[in-house]
This record gives C-alpha cells, structure tokens and sequence, in this order.
C-alpha cells in the first residue's frame, strides 16, 4: 500500500501566519456558524459527550467556559470603534460567570 500524502506548500503557510494577524482571524470567526458545520458539529458532540460519559467534568466545564468566552469576545467587544455600554456590561457579565464557574470547579468543589 503506498499512500501519497498531499503536497503542501509549507513556505506559503508560514509565510502567511507572519504575515497575517491571527488575532483577526479568530475574532471574524463566528462560533455558532462554525458549529453549524457537520464536520466540526459531530467530533465536537462525540468529544462532549465522551468527556460527560466518562465523568471528566473540569475538562468539559473549561472547553465550555472557553467556548463561551470566545462567543463573548466575538459578539459583545466593541466593533468598528463603536463603544456602546450594553456590550461592555453584557461581556463582564459572562466573563465574571465563567470566571465564577471555572472558580467553583477547580477550587471550591470537590471531586
């Protein structure tokens, strides 16, 4: 059996992660519209359900908090210079509740 790996200009994609704000990248990137996709969507439920199967509830409560971290950052900063009030509340609100959660399961909580 002979399997021919595809080729990859490694250059161009070096290339352009120095060239190209990563930050941007992942602040244009919608969560939800990425979840919507079958193949990010089915690894995603087979892994949170693996980790709830198997009782590993840090491990998910943190991919979870992340997960709502990132959504917060992407919906609720400001955009385009716009400083509205709401946002901000909005975003310390859910930093401070994950914040909270992430504290009640690593520190307060046992097992």
């Amino acid at each position: 059996m002979n399997f021919n790996m595809p080729n990859i200009q490694w250059e161009s994609v070096i290339e352009a992660l120095r060239s190209e704000n990563i930050i941007k990248h992942l602040s244009g990137t919608d969560p939800l519209r990425l979840l919507s996709d079958p193949h990010y969507l089915i690894p995603f439920i087979l892994i949170i359900a693996a980790l709830f199967f198997f009782r590993f509830s840090k491990t998910l409560v943190f991919i979870l908090g992340c997960m709502v971290f990132w959504y917060a950052c992407v919906h609720q900063l400001p955009k385009n210079g716009e400083l509205q009030l709401h946002n901000i509340a909005e975003f310390g609100i859910t930093s401070v509740a994950v914040l909270g959660t992430w504290i009640y399961f690593f520190f307060i909580r046992e097992g």
